[in-house]
């Protein structure tokens, strides 16, 4: 385990110095047989989604769900809260969002409720953001194993065939890899609070080594998802609600809209933009990110802005030795492979088969993606001759 740094508190951010931005205790994968009917009404609805969906029985099954007491949530931990979330928000986007069918204006109270009260306690936005489709959406195979894809199974889901357990699995299995990395950024500003080059060296490489990984496991992403089965399959349910009403819910008063669950809600790359000092400019794409920091959870959010506030790392390594400019720069050079490799599996999930320009969140990413793989290129240092 990296040393925690004393400028960043991790435990403030809620972040594990081992896995980032997952928790270090993983999701509850139901509530057991001795909790309230409605918790294991949602277990049930929850495990057999797919099924629901397919028999197209699961708008009935939502309307028959009765809206428990919102003190019913006044006892739940925030493992059971995040269990509610989850479940809740993959209900209420499958109720709304089905596919060749209009698109429903309200969401019942049955789920409505458990969705809004979790997410009011944890400070989530009320709708299946990433962090309940991801973050807190996972289980280890072998709970003694490591966390990589084939080893990671998700606990709901929409669509039955593996394609979405495989995708959430690499989703779940970056943010993993990363976690020394993030751990890194408070080591690197540290350091340079102290002027310890060597020390900001070392975490610098281990950004490095995790960007690696990262990368590494971003291209396994088309082993087990086929395009047309994200495209056609699951990614509909995952789309923005827009004016539907939160039926039960008072504090919601008329309709609302919501963004769709999307990888850039992920706090992962601000943070690294932020840790590298790489500037991004101002464009449709930075104001979008800049929005979707709302979505992400109240301590991830905090961090980001925490690593945007505190020492440049980019400013110290640039009035450093060659060496220290050497391995940020390699940073930089893997920052930008990543880019590049998540520019290609946007074209292979989105571009070519649906000829979409926007993500599942409302991210315009079109031709902006392309420009922050340049804006990361150049903030390369030159060397001090150059």
């Amino acid at each position: 385990m990296t040393e925690r740094a004393e400028s960043l508190d991790y435990d403030r951010f809620d972040i594990s110095p081992d896995h980032g931005f997952l928790p270090d205790t993983e999701p509850l994968t139901s509530f057991g047989k001795t909790t309230r009917s409605h918790l294991q009404s949602l277990d049930e609805l929850g495990e057999n989604l797919p099924r629901l969906l397919e028999d197209d029985r699961l708008r009935t099954a939502v309307e028959d769900l009765e809206a428990p007491a919102p003190r019913v949530f006044d006892a739940l931990t925030e493992r059971e809260l995040m269990r509610v979330y989850s479940v809740s928000g993959f209900l209420a986007n499958a109720y709304v969002q089905k596919p060749d069918a209009p698109t429903a204006e309200a969401i019942p109270a049955g789920v409505a409720v458990p969705l809004y009260e979790s997410t009011k306690r944890l400070g989530c936005t009320p709708v299946l953001s990433y962090d309940a489709y991801v973050l807190h959406n996972w289980t280890r195979i072998d709970a003694d194993g490591a966390m990589t894809p084939p080893n990671i199974d998700s606990i709901t889901n929409f669509f039955e065939p593996r394609d979405e357990r495989w995708f959430i699995a690499i989703h779940v299995a970056i943010e993993s890899a990363a976690g020394p990395a993030i751990a890194a950024i408070g080591e690197a500003q540290q350091g340079i609070l102290e002027d310890a080059p060597k020390r900001v060296k070392r975490a610098l490489r281990t950004i490095d080594d995790a960007l690696r990984d990262i990368t590494d496991t971003l291209d396994r992403m088309p082993e087990r998802n086929d395009p047309e089965r994200y495209g056609r399959g699951f990614r509909p349910y995952l789309k923005s609600l827009t004016s539907v009403e939160y039926e039960g819910v008072a504090e919601l008063d008329g309709p609302r809209s919501y963004r769709g669950a999307s990888g850039a809600q992920s706090s992962l790359f601000q943070a690294f933009d932020a840790a590298l000092g790489i500037d991004h400019g101002d464009n449709p794409l930075v104001s979008h990110l800049n929005v979707l920091r709302g979505d992400m959870p109240p301590g991830h959010r905090a961090f980001i802005e925490a690593v945007e506030d505190g020492p440049n790392v980019r400013d110290y390594a640039e009035n450093g030795d060659e060496s220290l400019r050497k391995t940020y720069n390699d940073c930089i050079d893997r920052m930008v492979t990543f880019r590049d490799h998540h520019i290609e599996i946007v074209e292979t999930y989105l571009t070519k088969p649906l000829d979409e320009q926007k993500g599942t969140g409302g991210t315009p990413y079109g031709r902006y993606l392309g420009s922050f793989t340049d804006d990361t290129q150049n903030s390369k240092l030159s060397s001090p001759s150059g």
